[in-house]
């Protein structure tokens, strides 16, 4: 498990976790904890190291843990974090729809297909990643509202990836976590993969420009600081034009069973 710096802010800090295939942050309170996002299901044990032997602090400090969208290694630990701990989970009200019924059913596979097969190529050692297809969140996260028990957090639905994807800022320490809506990998964004829903994508990008913002707290890579988040998420929406490679393209004909993409495109036809 690797240890990263401390992002201090005036009222928490941030902490970067390692995880299996993402990144997962703590926001270190003096009184409390914040999971933004609950991992892959293998996450569990890093995080509870790291609560135990780097901050001292028991994982019962973690007071609610988000699920940003449905994938593997971002909601594969929340059940987990429920059931061992006690942790309340929240998520957008559609979390549960992504892998519902036999389309679901075959999604939530290949996806965790997928994840395995991105960890073999950041040649990372195969951990366990299939989970629950059901979060079943204590609490359901509606735009625009508080963050339970952490007020200084808003939630902003942001679907374009997934349509149940949200992201997190808090305005005063003008900090953003947006899931995977944007990756940073050596210094170059790219789009999460697969997009599959750009109209609704291209209108989230604009709805994270208008923020203020000077912190994006990235998912995949690392963390990208910024005095233009227009210029940053304008950037995003030019990605969306270019055609598809053959990773994209993969990815997204292998992505298209899910119940939620098909209603979507009946209503968009």
């Amino acid at each position: 498990m690797a240890l990263k710096a401390v992002v201090e802010h005036t009222d928490y800090n941030v902490h970067k976790i390692d995880g299996y295939i993402c990144n997962l942050f703590l926001v270190e309170y003096e009184d409390k904890m914040l999971l933004l996002d609950c991992g892959s299901i293998s996450d569990i044990k890093r995080v509870e190291g790291y609560c135990i032997n780097v901050l001292g602090r028991p994982v019962s400090d973690i007071k609610l843990a988000i699920v940003s969208h449905s994938h593997p290694d971002h909601a594969g630990g929340a059940v987990i974090w429920r059931k061992k701990y006690g942790i309340p989970i929240a998520a957008h009200p559609r979390i549960d729809f992504w892998y519902e019924g036999p389309g679901g059913f075959l999604q939530h596979k290949v996806d965790c297909y997928l994840a395995t097969w991105v960890a073999y190529r950041k040649k990372a050692k195969l951990e366990r990643i299939l989970f629950s297809r059901k979060v079943k969140p204590d609490f359901v996260l509606q735009d625009a509202a508080e963050v339970p028990f952490f007020p200084d957090w808003q939630v902003l639905h942001i679907p374009g990836h997934t349509i149940n994807d949200i992201a997190l800022y808090n305005r005063k320490e003008k900090t953003l976590y947006p899931g995977d809506c944007l990756m940073n990998l050596d210094g170059k964004l790219y789009l999460p993969i697969p997009i599959l829903f750009p109209d609704k994508m291209e209108a989230s990008f604009d709805r994270m420009a208008d923020l203020d913002v000077n912190t994006i707290l990235v998912a995949h890579g690392e963390k990208v600081l910024t005095s233009d988040p227009v210029k940053v998420f304008t950037y995003m929406k030019s990605l969306l034009d270019k055609p598809f490679n053959t990773l994209t393209s993969l990815a997204y004909r292998f992505s298209l069973y899910s119940p939620e993409y098909r209603k979507y495109k009946r209503h968009s036809q």
